[in-house]
């Protein structure tokens, strides 16, 4: 293989790793968004939960008191 054909062949390797490279982190910077993600939602819906069963809690003593009259 000529010199010319190997600094060529070489070039093209060096560009297909750096595209492999910007590929992977562009992939980890997306996972890395979509947990972050995911753990906003764990926290909202957790807090969601919370604030209904405190709400279903609230309705049964307003209906309990309701009995009572």
């Amino acid at each position: 293989m000529s010199e010319e054909a190997l600094n060529s062949a070489t070039a093209r390797l060096e560009q297909a790793i750096t595209r492999i490279e910007r590929a992977n982190r562009a992939r980890d910077d997306i996972g890395n968004g979509l947990a972050e993600a995911l753990a906003s939602l764990e926290v909202r819906h957790g807090t969601l939960r919370e604030r209904v069963q405190e709400t279903i809690e609230r309705l049964d003593v307003l209906i309990g008191h309701e009995g009572t009259r």
